[in-house]
């Protein structure tokens, strides 16, 4: 299934420690959470540690979703998730409609 929309946010962290400490806080979160996920719509999810950026501890992730209202959803989902008050981070959130999808897995 092409996803329809997609969401990309950048979590930058005040040292590799506090980074490693969401990565951990994630993980436990997709286990638990992940059949919701999918139920909601959302067709994957990727986690990204940035390495072209000199001096930062920066995550991305990356959410495909089927339609709007799989968005919708999924963000009902990830509101529940308590934020880690002891492990601040910055956040910048990216939403997008898909325009062009080219999936080069799929045969020719």
């Amino acid at each position: 299934m092409t996803p329809k929309l997609m969401s990309y946010n950048q979590m930058d962290f005040q040292s590799k420690f506090h980074l490693e400490a969401e990565l951990n806080r994630i993980e436990k979160n997709v286990k638990q959470l992940r059949g919701k996920f999918k139920e909601a719509g959302c067709l994957s999810f990727t986690v990204t540690q940035i390495w072209n950026k000199q001096g930062n501890n920066r995550l991305g992730l990356h959410y495909a979703y089927k339609d709007e209202k799989a968005f919708i959803a999924c963000q009902k989902i990830m509101n529940g998730i308590p934020d880690d008050q002891e492990n601040p981070s910055i956040i910048n959130a990216d939403r997008g409609i898909v325009v062009i999808h080219e999936d080069l897995l799929q045969g020719d």
